[in-house]
């Protein structure tokens, strides 16, 4: 569903709400970091007042320096789920993830009546069941929708949230590699032209180089199952969802290969997945199956107290 198709909706629920929250998918990347601080820059455009939650404390490394960033901007407000009042008049604006299970605070949900759900993953079983939900599976990201409703409702975007909405757009098509239409060129275009710096982009998606090297190791260890890339860690490097994501990226990127996995450790306990593809394969469902989820395009898993080698095994009997 077209975010433009229901704007009306939007500013309607909006515009009766005196108290909104702004929540995205835990372990924030820089469209569900991004897509916050520009819809709030949106509600204090049209003269409303809001508070992005944020509960975890440990970030990737260009959601770090964007937050580190945040005092430039003096009307975001970035709180605790605890500090959350809740009266009729409440709104809780969710974007960039439509599963409950997902979320910062996934029971806010079940707390408030009036919920808006802006996303762009597919719209699936498990998705929210909420007052307004605008899922476009078109898009390429959250911040691709927003842009398009920042420009038809003639809201002026200054060059920091240029670049913060560019970002989430850069990010999530693997600087236009993936899931990249003309909209998507596009938006960019205007991001650009509206002082949109992929230098400071560049920047935010810098990697370290040990990360580097150790991502190496899961590329080092890869199997390919018709056109599928496998590649998993082993049990003595923990790693950074956004390093699973990196390397799974990167491996969508080779020749004669249309779908990838990177399995491994992300804390003690936990192992991480991550999936991409160029939308042969629904690798969304695939992670389905270990708990996880997405779209065709991307997707991720999070799976408690197993070994590695076990989920390995389960994901290449689940391809055959």
């Amino acid at each position: 569903m077209n975010i433009l198709e229901q704007r009306q909706n939007l500013k309607k629920k909006l515009e009766k709400s005196s108290n909104i929250y702004i929540m995205a998918h835990n372990h924030l990347d820089l469209d569900a970091i991004s897509s916050c601080i520009a819809f709030s820059y949106y509600l204090n455009k049209i003269n409303k007042k809001s508070y992005i939650i944020i509960d975890e404390v440990k970030h990737e490394e260009g959601v770090k320096k964007t937050l580190e960033r945040l005092n430039e901007i003096k009307y975001i407000n970035i709180i605790k789920s605890k500090e959350v009042k809740i009266d009729n008049d409440t709104v809780l604006v969710l974007l960039d993830t439509n599963k409950q299970k997902l979320l910062q605070a996934p029971e806010l949900v079940n707390k408030i009546d009036n919920v808006i759900n802006i996303d762009h993953h597919d719209y699936r079983r498990d998705s929210m069941k909420v007052s307004l939900s605008i899922i476009d599976d078109n898009a390429s990201s959250t911040c691709e929708m927003l842009t398009s409703l920042f420009i038809k409702e003639g809201i002026e975007i200054n060059d920091k949230i240029a670049t913060l909405l560019l970002a989430g757009i850069v990010l999530d098509t693997n600087y236009f590699q993936l899931k990249a239409t003309k909209d998507t060129f596009y938006y960019s275009y205007i991001l650009m032209d509206n002082g949109g710096s992929m230098i400071l982009i560049n920047d935010l998606l810098k990697q370290d180089i040990n990360d580097y090297i150790k991502r190496q190791k899961i590329i080092g260890s890869v199997k390919r199952y018709h056109g599928i890339a496998i590649g998993k860690g082993t049990n003595r490097n923990i790693y950074e969802r956004s390093e699973l994501a990196k390397t799974a990226d990167m491996l969508l990127t080779f020749k004669n290969i249309k779908a990838s996995f990177a399995i491994g450790k992300i804390n003690k306990n936990q192992i991480g997945i991550s999936g991409r593809s160029n939308g042969e394969l629904h690798v969304g469902k695939i992670l389905e199956s270990f708990g996880g989820g997405g779209d065709e395009n991307e997707a991720a898993a999070v799976i408690e107290k197993r070994e590695i080698t076990e989920i390995y095994k389960d994901l290449i009997k689940l391809l055959k």
